[in-house]
């Protein structure tokens, strides 16, 4: 397996029918470049585990066999971080052997699954302690237009949700740029790229991607299969 320094990693930040597939498809069309697709959020469980076992190492210190935390002297919490790290890159991310842009995108990130902006901002951060140097292309879509698409024309309430999900999202991407610095976070809307690609390709090139502008604009031209049957005005939605 290559070392991870070998890889730049970015992820697509999103909820659902927002147009994130088709990005996904346009960023998978450069050559060296695989971002995957959803994946149940499956890295904030790693979170979760990593900073549980940074938590018990940092307060604990037995090694002793009758005391409560036996073991905590010698856990190794960096150590945790950087196998996940290996592990995450070999078995989610599968990479090839040409492949030097790498990542995956993500639209959990709704407020039904994480409610709190500050919450949002953390998760990402750890991604990028995770997967380091990691660039953040995070997409959004008009609510009214978002809850006339797909499954959330089921939603309860999803004018609300898409609102608040938004709102979560932007807040993220600003506290991304202060805490980062520049180049590192993008955001994208979809009405605004959705007829002018060429707001992603310079969204791209603002963050290190190898963007080529005539690949960009033909792979979003191009409406995805998985969206045919569903439309939301004028032309095919090409917004999961």
């Amino acid at each position: 397996m290559r070392d991870t320094d070998d890889y730049r990693f970015i992820t697509i930040v999103t909820f659902g029918r927002s147009g994130s597939t088709a990005l996904q498809a346009a960023m998978n069309a450069h050559p060296g470049t695989i971002v995957r697709g959803e994946n149940y959020a499956a890295l904030r469980g790693i979170q979760q585990y990593v900073q549980a076992v940074a938590a018990a190492a940092d307060r604990h210190h037995a090694g002793k066999p009758h005391h409560p935390w036996y073991g905590t002297a010698r856990l190794d919490a960096p150590a945790v971080l950087a196998d996940q790290r290996r592990h995450v890159v070999e078995y989610l991310l599968r990479p090839k052997p040409d492949t030097t842009w790498l990542g995956f995108k993500e639209v959990r990130y709704e407020i039904g699954h994480i409610s709190d902006p500050d919450q949002l901002t953390d998760h990402l951060l750890f991604l990028s302690e995770l997967l380091p140097g990691l660039c953040y292309v995070i997409n959004t879509r008009d609510p009214q237009q978002a809850a006339r698409s797909g499954w959330w024309r089921d939603h309860p309430d999803a004018i609300s949700a898409l609102e608040a999900s938004e709102t979560n999202l932007r807040t993220a991407h600003a506290a991304l740029e202060s805490i980062l610095g520049p180049g590192r976070a993008v955001h994208l809307d979809y009405e605004t790229w959705r007829d002018d690609p060429e707001v992603v390709f310079a969204a791209l090139k603002e963050i290190g991607f190898p963007a080529n502008r005539a690949v960009i604009t033909e792979t979003l031209a191009t409406a995805l299969q998985h969206g045919k049957a569903d439309r939301d005005g004028p032309g095919q939605d090409r917004s999961t």
